[in-house]
């Protein structure tokens, strides 16, 4: 990776003698190869490679080159350092007005409709959907319908669990007769994931972990996306499964943030699914010390609604701690940050996804009996895990 961000200065340094026609692919690929590979646990130059490319975006604008695909490359780059920062929101932005055609017009009203769910903002998301469904009605592409109804569900999946649903399995329904596009893939894996995610709030682990692992099966190379399926599973695992199968999981999607620099969201809700695997192995202290760390890191990057699961998996800990005092705190916090965060929306927004939260948080605090138990209170066998690997922890260091 040190070799890519040499070789991408030198490719600025060159470009007055380069074709665009070369030096457009050549960004795409490298930051492409830097998502699909990953950087490594000592990698520090993301900032040096990323003003590389933007000045090779730039060179090619200069020169009346395509250059929205460009500003989308970068903006998934930036997603895995901070999906909330203003930076990403601005190369969408430039994604959106150097768009030369209803695709590319297209895909960045989407990406932009996604980073705003990222920041909680869901009616300015479903305005950017509006925008792209009329950019849609001059063509027919089975990819933008795919990624339009998914990411209209994304824009429900907080308030109103069911309408969420029902635009997944509308997406799902298109994707799966067009799944040899490969355009189609990866937003049908979206919406199998949000599904399973659905899936598992409604008290069906077996069925959500089915979709997570299909949904695998159709999502891209970017490691990231590995990442949040490890991470998913082992959400399951953690509370319906096997230690161990968890263990492997959470291990994995750990790997797979480090490695690829992963460091907004998703390690940060990482972090709250080892506690609730330290919870479950009965080491409390250490479920503490993890939510700690996790709860200091999301603030700093000013992430809410990361900040809000967080607080809920710490309350669920002081609880079982008997820590009354410190459950107290937590709830006065969390209403604080919820308030900050969600009162800007529309009332009847708000009071339907204060709601469903309060569902969600309900189900999250009840502590669930050792799976396997007898009794009157007994809960099912373990839900196993589909995915095929052997969850030996030795084979992640290969």
């Amino acid at each position: 990776m040190r070799k890519l961000v040499t070789l991408t200065g030198g490719v600025l340094f060159a470009a007055d003698r380069m074709e665009s026609s070369t030096i457009g692919p050549f960004v795409t690929l490298s930051i492409d190869t830097l998502l699909t590979v990953g950087a490594g646990t000592d990698f520090r130059d993301y900032e040096e490679f990323l003003a590389n490319a933007l000045d090779l975006i730039h060179v090619l604008a200069r020169r009346g080159a395509p250059v929205s695909s460009h500003y989308l490359s970068a903006a998934r780059f930036q997603a895995s350092i901070a999906n909330g920062a203003a930076l990403r929101r601005y190369f969408i932005e430039q994604a959106v007005a150097t768009s030369r055609t209803v695709d590319e017009e297209a895909a960045a009203l989407l990406t932009l409709a996604k980073y705003l769910v990222d920041v909680s903002d869901y009616d300015a998301a479903r305005s950017a959907l509006l925008r792209c469904s009329v950019a849609m009605s001059r063509v027919d592409e089975a990819h933008l319908r795919v990624d339009h109804a998914m990411t209209l569900g994304m824009t429900y999946y907080f308030s109103e669990p069911e309408t969420s649903r029902a635009h997944f399995e509308s997406a799902i329904t298109i994707g799966r007769n067009h799944s040899t596009d490969r355009r189609v893939r990866q937003p049908l894996a979206m919406a199998l994931h949000y599904l399973g995610r659905l899936s598992a709030d409604g008290g069906e682990p077996a069925v959500a972990i089915r979709l997570f692992c299909e949904a695998e099966a159709f999502s891209d190379d970017y490691l990231t996306g590995h990442g949040y399926f490890h991470q998913r599973i082992a959400e399951v695992l953690v509370d319906h499964g096997s230690l161990q199968e968890a263990e492997y999981h959470l291990e994995a999607a750990k790997r797979t943030f480090t490695i690829v620099g992963e460091a907004s969201s998703g390690s940060h809700v990482l972090h709250g699914t080892w506690a609730r695997w330290f919870v479950r192995a009965g080491d409390l202290r250490s479920a503490v010390d993890t939510l700690q760390a996790a709860l200091q890191q999301s603030r700093r990057h000013g992430v809410p609604r990361v900040e809000l699961i967080l607080l809920a998996e710490m309350l669920r800990v002081q609880l079982k701690r008997r820590r009354i005092d410190a459950a107290t705190l937590i709830l006065a916090r969390a209403g604080i940050v919820y308030l900050r965060s969600e009162s800007v929306r529309g009332p009847a927004q708000f009071v339907r996804q204060a709601l469903t939260v309060f569902r969600r948080a309900v189900r999250m605090l009840r502590t669930p009996q050792t799976v396997g138990t007898v009794g009157p209170e007994a809960r099912p066998l373990p839900v196993r895990c589909p995915c095929g690997a052997d969850h030996d922890l030795s084979s992640l260091s290969d």
